[in-house]
């Protein structure tokens, strides 16, 4: 089975993030490190219900105000067409790399050098595609303020890492699920 070209460009462009980040981690002689494993896992797991309970939220059940309208736009224009026919691999292809390369680069490089309000504001820029998605790139500065604080709270890039993996595949599941049952996302 050859993989899919959303796979190819997941895996390929986080690898970059991964390599500019162990290149910088090293250039930099920063201080990284995983932290306990029964904290990181515990935490991350914690972490990555709370979101994908709040991206629930903001995608079915709050109001249509203009912040969650536009979300919910970026959700039915761009990302549902991109994972509407995921497979459960590449979903864990595609969270695995994301979960690994962005937190490797925003919270082992970027926030160990210069803290998690710069390390914030990047991740989320990171996931803006144009003007379009402005809100949601500060939707996505608010995850990475939670990502971060879980980096403090973990000891390390573990919490983080399964956060962010466990959200991605849970989100990417729930967009492959809705695009299967053909419903619309209220107030789009």
């Amino acid at each position: 089975m050859q993989p899919s070209r959303l796979v190819v460009v997941a895996v390929v462009g986080e690898t970059v993030l991964a390599m500019v980040a162990v290149v910088w981690i090293r250039a930099r002689g920063l201080v990284v490190q995983l932290g306990d494993p029964g904290v990181g896992v515990g935490l991350g797991l914690g972490a990555a219900a709370l979101l994908a309970a709040l991206n629930f939220g903001v995608l079915r059940l709050v109001p249509p105000i203009a912040p969650v309208r536009a979300i919910r736009r970026v959700y039915m224009d761009t990302l549902r067409p991109v994972f509407a026919m995921a497979t459960s691999v590449e979903i864990l292809l595609v969270s695995l790399a994301a979960g690994l390369g962005e937190e490797l680069l925003f919270r082992g490089a970027v926030q160990v050098e210069f803290g998690v309000v710069a390390a914030s504001v990047l991740f989320g820029l990171a996931h803006v595609g144009g003007r379009d998605s402005l809100v949601f790139g500060g939707w996505v500065v608010a995850m990475g303020f939670g990502l971060g604080g879980l980096a403090y709270l973990g000891g390390g890039l573990l919490a983080p890492i399964v956060a962010h993996v466990v959200y991605d595949a849970a989100a990417i599941a729930y967009i492959r699920w809705d695009a299967a049952t053909h419903r619309e996302s209220p107030g789009c």
